[in-house]
């Protein structure tokens, strides 16, 4: 299977575990998976990721650069990448940990904020989107450097409060159910580090 080379073997042995922590989280559905790939693959993705061309996105709700869709990237190790993760291997494992069932469409791209960058609260709901993925590749993040991936509580369809904060730890994969009630931001990035991250929606 192509998706071994990339996947650390050992999240096989913990999809049971994975599933229960993944419904009962609270405000809504979602984990973090630590050491998600192959640390060497995972350092070989930073690496190649930029590469890329990022360009500039910026509205009154956010602020970052983004390449497009990795599916079109040429390069090589980037398009094995998301040949792995268009896999059936990839879509089971996900239906395995959070009970979705998908069509097998995925979305794909990097994005990079850099200092003052941000992205404030919504919800991620477009017709299609069930899981949404985060794959983080920024190295020796703390809560200081900002850029910290936050999950709000809800109400009436709009969010209250805020319940988790999570730091982009380096090869670890967020994943969460998209619905009307999944409120989440980017905190605005403090320092120079760059925060790089591979991610999209599987449908």
């Amino acid at each position: 299977m192509v998706l071994t080379k990339w996947i650390n073997p050992g999240i096989s042995n913990n999809l049971e575990k994975f599933k229960t922590q993944f419904k009962k989280a609270k405000p809504f559905p979602h984990i973090v998976i630590e050491n998600i790939l192959n640390k060497e693959k995972a350092k070989l993705l930073l690496t190649e990721i930029k590469k890329e061309n990022f360009i500039e996105k910026e509205s009154d709700l956010f602020q970052f650069k983004q390449t497009n869709d990795l599916y079109f990237s040429k390069n090589k190790e980037l398009k094995k990448f998301n040949s792995s993760l268009l896999s059936w291997d990839f879509f089971s494992l996900i239906e395995k940990i959070t009970s979705s069932k998908f069509k097998g469409t995925l979305d794909m791209s990097a994005t990079l904020y850099e200092n003052t960058d941000f992205l404030l609260p919504h919800d991620d709901e477009i017709e299609g989107r069930k899981i949404a993925y985060l794959l983080y590749l920024s190295e020796n993040f703390t809560e200081k450097d900002g850029g910290l991936f936050i999950l709000y509580n809800s109400k009436n369809n709009a969010p209250t409060s805020i319940s988790k904060k999570f730091v982009p730890h380096f090869n670890s994969l967020l994943l969460f159910e998209v619905s009307k009630n999944s409120f989440h931001e980017v905190s605005e990035v403090l320092t120079s580090k760059k925060r790089f991250t591979i991610g999209g929606w599987l449908k």
